[in-house]
């Protein structure tokens, strides 16, 4: 007989259809919240009201957890008894009513454009590893991809003649997304040359388009250990993560003048609000611009 949390669960993975990361941290909140529950001698998920729910945020305030890290975990127990409430396991979601903690608004990493292409023409590229890591991160900015998009990404995924990719994302929702010339070479040469070698010198055998050293499926760590090392190369006092790229790709483009909508659909994002953080730099851009062109800047340059 499965335990509520382990039919909480799979109706994630099997109904859902979240990825294996989301679900982990979907047990992982779970799991945090049985030991408070133990702690309090309550043996069961389903035997909790309004006040062992609030007790237990005030416990998560008390270990200084960020409101970030504390509104995810609501979240996941709000979700968690929701389907409780719709299964008739519990007559109410003690959840519900408790809200999400204020937190402070956080602009998106990114690097400026003369950096990102200073960090992908930084990428060196005489071994075979090093065409692998041009070809992929150069498909991730010109793509925007998530780095679950990178990993899963398969030769069947790939429209070489058309340049678009097939992208399976979140919720598996599908969308198309295209790359530019410079991608497509870059992708060519390593799937032509250094994945073909890679594969054969350990017998490999599957449809993944970037592979590790070993010619194996690549991680998300293991894609995440590869910009540490292209950004270690490019600048040692700096790091970033796999979704500096995405972040990077988003605010390049609404830069350039391209429609929020347009951006949204390249990114797979469900609602236009989560594609709005990357406008902060391109309000930055307007007042630069204003700056430079305001009359009574103009008027000032020319007295000097």
């Amino acid at each position: 007989m499965k335990t509520p949390k382990d039919r909480f669960l799979d109706y994630l993975h099997f109904e859902k259809r979240y990825s294996d990361l989301t679900i982990t941290s979907y047990r992982h909140d779970l799991t945090d919240f049985e030991g408070y529950l133990k702690q309090e001698g309550i043996t069961s998920l389903l035997d909790i009201d309004d006040l062992a729910a609030r007790g237990y945020v005030m416990s998560l305030s008390s270990q200084k957890l960020s409101h970030t890290t504390i509104n995810r975990r609501l979240s996941s127990l709000r979700s968690f008894y929701k389907y409780l409430e719709r299964q008739k396991m519990v007559k109410g979601n003690p959840f519900e009513l408790i809200t999400s903690l204020k937190e402070s608004k956080r602009h998106p990493d990114f690097l400026y454009e003369e950096e990102m292409l200073a960090l992908l023409d930084s990428i060196e590229t005489d071994t075979l590893l090093g065409v692998r890591n041009k070809a992929m991160i150069e498909l991730m900015y010109a793509s925007g991809l998530r780095v679950s998009e990178v990993v899963h990404l398969r030769i069947e995924d790939v429209h070489l003649d058309d340049q678009f990719l097939r992208i399976m994302g979140k919720g598996q929702k599908e969308r198309d997304v295209p790359f530019h010339d410079y991608a497509k070479a870059w992708l060519v040469k390593y799937l032509e040359e250094a994945r073909i070698e890679l594969m054969a010198s350990y017998h490999q055998d599957h449809h993944y388009v970037f592979v590790n050293s070993r010619g194996g499926m690549l991680s998300s760590r293991g894609v995440e250990k590869i910009l540490n090392k292209v950004m270690a190369h490019y600048d040692p006092l700096r790091k970033i993560h796999p979704h500096t790229i995405r972040h990077s790709f988003a605010t390049h483009l609404l830069n350039a003048g391209m429609d929020l909508r347009v951006v949204q659909e390249l990114l797979g994002h469900a609602h236009l609000s989560t594609t709005q953080v990357y406008t902060h730099v391109t309000k930055e851009k307007l007042k630069e611009v204003y700056d430079q062109a305001c009359p009574r800047k103009v008027l000032e340059k020319m007295k000097k």
